[in-house]
């Protein structure tokens, strides 16, 4: 997949064909591209897991059938013949059997495809697809509130354009990311799926800083992420790497504290932290430059000040920790039976 966004984005085009991506994707169409569906999944657009339980053919990708992406194995797709491309042998029927599995280059195959498909308007598909985002809206919350997670994301889009490098951790910080930021290009978007890898987002700013260092790096972070690598500020520091990392600290492991709150019975154990961490202390130390933007009168111009200095800087909002992620697959469950707002 890395080397065909053009192809694939022609593909769709030329088919008028609504496209999802999974998290790991996310930028492939730009977000505001009138086929893009946005994320599917556990956290992803409620229309769009509803969208594909009404398809009669799923192309696939590159993707590989994980359960945050599909959910119910037997329940996704139920009526829809599946085309699944991938380079690795053994992703093809692993999960989800396909009905025609191509072992190739995604590039390549489109290469060959693309001239055999005819262009169609499919304006019957394309009004159920209206219907169900009509039906399923897709609120952000606290949009324009820059100390609140959603407005937070929006405030810091707003500050850079495209070009712009986008990393994050592993947490509710990255799922609210993934569904609020405007990633409109193929990889502007760096995070960790399967392995989920808590520590990423830091390591994964400053590489793709050392690689483009005309180009502004923004790093998600939470709390309970950014002290998997928080070392990593010596470096980002000593390379005067211009790293803007937003902590999002909410006290807490958050999607541990939110999985435990919903499911099992307010049972909250080992997910908050007891005493408070000075975050700006410590980046402070490292040599970094600090925003407290709940500290700050006009949060938004402080945030554009900071962004636009150059070099390496810790923002810092507080998040409740009762903030969720939603909408929500419960673990097990289909897509179809999200909960939350």
């Amino acid at each position: 997949m890395i080397n065909a966004p053009a192809r694939v984005r022609e593909l769709a085009e030329k088919a008028q064909l609504p496209t999802t991506m999974t998290l790991m994707a996310l930028g492939m169409l730009p977000k505001a591209h009138p086929l893009s569906l946005g994320m599917l999944g556990m956290h992803g657009v409620r229309s769009t897991n509803y969208i594909l339980q009404e398809a009669d053919l799923l192309i696939v990708l590159g993707a590989r059938f994980d359960d945050r992406a599909i959910g119910k194995t037997e329940q996704f797709c139920p009526n829809a013949k599946i085309i699944h491309v991938d380079i690795d042998r053994a992703e093809l029927g692993k999960i989800k059997q396909p009905h025609v599995a191509i072992q190739a280059d995604v590039d390549d195959v489109l290469a060959q495809l693309i001239p055999q498909v005819e262009a169609q308007p499919r304006a019957e598909w394309h009004q159920l697809v209206a219907d169900l985002q009509r039906e399923f809206p897709c609120p952000i919350p606290k949009a324009c509130d820059p100390l609140s997670h959603y407005g937070l994301i929006n405030a810091v889009a707003a500050c850079v354009d495209d070009n712009a490098i986008i990393t994050t951790d592993v947490g509710q910080h990255q799922m609210w990311t993934a569904q609020a930021y405007p990633l409109n290009r193929p990889r502007q978007w760096l995070t960790s799926g399967g392995l989920g890898t808590m520590g990423f987002g830091l390591p994964a700013a400053i590489g793709a800083a050392l690689a483009n260092p005309d180009r502004k790096v923004l790093c998600f972070s939470g709390d309970g992420s950014l002290m998997m690598n928080i070392q990593e500020m010596a470096t980002a520091s000593e390379n005067q790497l211009d790293v803007k990392i937003i902590l999002m600290n909410n006290e807490a492991l958050g999607l541990v504290h939110q999985q435990q709150s919903l499911f099992y019975e307010q049972g909250v154990f080992a997910a908050t932290y007891p005493g408070k961490i000075n975050f700006m202390q410590i980046a402070a130390g490292f040599g970094l430059e600090t925003c407290d933007l709940n500290n700050e009168a006009d949060p938004q111009a402080a945030l554009q000040e900071i962004i636009n200095r150059p070099g390496p800087a810790l923002i810092h909002v507080r998040i409740d920790a009762e903030e969720k992620v939603y909408p929500m697959v419960p673990p097990g469950a289909a897509n179809t039976e999200m909960v939350g707002e």
